[in-house]
């Protein structure tokens, strides 16, 4: 199977760490966040995977390196300007056009599920109800309210999309950033800018077409797009594997996948997830929550309570508290 994994944009609610990195190739969990819609999308035994870029082209490229697999092919798709999400599928539709299904998913896409057959499980659903699309949805709390989201049928079928419901008896559910599509999208793509809900898939559920939700209630999604959320989603993850629930041992799983090229160590007991080529000195306190990334430098004097170093980022004598560090 074929897939894209949709990177292009400014990240501009994660500035000024978006200065540095594009937002997919920013650690989470001391990983690339593109790291996440790859594990999940190669579970389908992806032959080709394609990362679209934009904004600082280079680090996303370095990023996905990194995170795929020998065996996969990559192909990058760049964008002159930002073309939206149906755009980036048309661009890079000549890397994607020779499979019957391919599979899309958003790079900055954190999900946790218990199921590791949650994929193929959903390639199924789709290639039974012959569907144009099938996108993955989770109940999230204000969604149909304070956000926008997938109304569902009762039969599964999305009748269509925002924050009110176009028909009765129907139930509002969030996309979680990953969908399959079906090859008969390609004639239905405008040239250059779209948004591939609104501009291509609502408009065909108006002439008809079936557009699947597949349901995962156990699913976690995590919001990443400011410092506060991304902070709570790190918090959140930290507390599941320390926790030993089912989602922790999926973000286990997916951390032992990176772990060697990233050169992950683990404190989890103490909510803390160090890389092993960090420099932290030996007066330093750690309290709270801490993810210190790869070749980072903690100095004499500072303490970390509640936040994120990132790779690469040096501390000096600095309380750093609920924040990102750079």
């Amino acid at each position: 199977m074929r897939a894209l994994i949709l990177s292009a944009g400014l990240g501009e609610r994660l500035r000024p760490f978006t200065t540095r990195r594009a937002k997919p190739a920013i650690e989470f969990l001391n990983m690339p966040m593109l790291a996440f819609p790859y594990f999940w999308l190669n579970t389908l035994g992806l032959s080709d995977v394609v990362f679209n870029t934009h904004h600082l082209e280079d680090t996303v490229r370095r990023a996905a390196m990194h995170v795929a697999l020998p065996e996969t092919r990559m192909h990058f798709s760049h964008e002159h300007e930002v073309l939206g999400s149906g755009g980036g599928i048309w661009n890079a539709r000549f890397d994607l056009m020779k499979d019957p299904t391919f599979a899309v998913a958003n790079a900055d896409g954190v999900i946790l599920s218990p199921d590791p057959n949650l994929f193929l499980k959903m390639f199924d659903f789709h290639e039974r109800g012959n569907a144009l699309a099938t996108l993955l949805v989770c109940p999230l709390e204000g969604v149909g309210k304070d956000r926008s989201g997938a109304w569902v049928n009762k039969d599964g079928t999305i009748a269509g999309f925002g924050k009110t419901s176009p028909a009765a008896g129907t139930e509002c559910l969030h996309y979680a950033s990953y969908m399959l599509l079906s090859e008969k999208i390609w004639p239905l793509l405008p040239e250059g800018n779209s948004n591939i809900i609104y501009d291509v898939l609502e408009p065909q559920i108006k002439k008809g077409a079936r557009i699947q939700a597949f349901r995962a209630d156990d699913l976690r999604w995590f919001e990443t797009g400011n410092v506060e959320d991304y902070l709570a989603a790190t918090k959140a993850c930290l507390e599941l594997i320390r926790d030993k629930t089912p989602l922790g041992e999926c973000a286990l799983d997916i951390l032992e996948r990176h772990a060697q090229p990233f050169g992950l160590h683990s404190h989890l007991d103490r909510m803390q997830l160090i890389a092993d080529s960090a420099e932290i000195h030996k007066s330093v306190q750690i309290n709270g929550f801490a993810v210190v990334g790869e070749n980072t430098r903690v100095g004499m004097g500072s303490s970390l309570k509640d936040c994120v170093v990132l790779n690469e980022a040096a501390v000096n004598g600095l309380n750093v508290h609920n924040t990102v560090v750079i």
